[in-house]
């Protein structure tokens, strides 16, 4: 059954917005102008936002706003790394609740959009009316080894062991991508980290095994994201380990419900329970029907609960 999204009938409003080191951020406005305001974040780090992440708001309650990361999709320079670390993003939402003179806002966020909506609340908690949070990332480096060694070890053996051999395994194996794909620019490696973890994202891929390296290699253009998220891994995500949850407390009172799939590979939920045990003003519904993607059979119904549910407490 198709989810009720809803139609965004005006074109939004489009915008160029200044935030320092070089970099201006695409950013879109629509719904309400009174509305609600809620900003999406996009995953990655180095995904972009897409008009239909406006679809989740209901026009009729909501000022929904989306926007590109910097050195993601329309924001310029294209991937560029300056200034492009944690801190930065979470002050970069800040400036767009500023430009567009918004006193509270919604936020909400899935996978790496989920880290920054987090970390965002915990910075700027008395300027957040609610959280709404999909397949919760933690930003700590076991997760990391979960997601791209260990998970796919056990649950997805063909693939850990063409992504292991294709650089020397008697090196570290993430270390070894970040020089092949954000030194040296291979499209080669870029692609393979790219379909890794999109598969392993999927809960049920029509093709569960990589493409001939021939193929792969016929495709134009290098994916953003294996080499923002390689920059962010290796910076261990510009944060403290465990930081996230060390700091819960800032936002115990700010009401969040968090949208989990219980098969999800890449952000399992563990991460999602031990978020919640943390923050008091939480609610978490963990769906047996998905895993990481938010296509899956009952993410975004639950998701759209989650927003009537954040609303009525707003």
């Amino acid at each position: 059954m198709k989810s009720k999204l809803f139609k965004h009938i005006m074109l939004p409003e489009m915008y160029k917005l200044d935030v320092g080191d070089g970099n201006e951020l695409y950013l879109e406005v629509s719904g309400k102008k009174e509305g609600i305001p809620a900003i999406f974040v996009h995953g990655g780090p180095g995904g972009h936002c897409r008009s239909e992440h406006h679809s989740l708001f209901d026009p009729e309650i909501f000022q929904s706003i989306i926007f590109d990361q910097r050195g993601c999709g329309k924001s310029t320079p294209y991937r560029s790394l300056e200034g492009n670390d944690t801190d930065n993003l979470v002050r970069d939402i800040e400036k767009i609740r500023n430009f567009l003179n918004l006193k509270k806002i919604l936020i909400v966020g899935g996978s790496w959009g989920a880290t920054l909506a987090l970390k965002y609340s915990l910075t700027y908690p008395k300027n957040v009316l609610g959280i709404l949070l999909r397949s919760v990332f933690l930003g700590t480096m076991r997760e990391i080894q979960w997601a791209f060694i260990d998970g796919p070890r056990i649950f997805a053996p063909n693939l850990y062991n063409f992504f292991l051999t294709q650089v020397d395994p008697k090196k570290d194996l993430i270390d070894t991508y970040y020089e092949k794909i954000c030194k040296k620019n291979s499209k080669l490696h870029s692609w393979i980290w790219h379909d890794y973890e999109r598969t392993l994202s999927q809960i049920n891929p029509e093709i569960y095994e990589f493409q001939q390296k021939s193929q792969i290699l016929k495709r134009e253009g290098l994916p953003n994201s294996p080499f923002m998220e390689l920059h962010y891994i290796k910076n261990r995500f510009f944060m403290e380990d465990n930081q996230i949850i060390n700091e819960t407390s800032k936002i115990s009172n700010i009401p969040g419900y968090i949208v989990q799939g219980r098969y999800d590979l890449i952000c399992p939920p563990s991460n999602a329970y031990r978020l919640h045990k943390n923050w008091k003003n939480s609610n978490l519904n963990i769906l047996n029907t998905a895993g990481h993607s938010s296509s899956d059979e009952g993410v975004i119904d639950n998701m759209l609960e989650g927003l009537k549910k954040l609303v009525s407490h707003i």
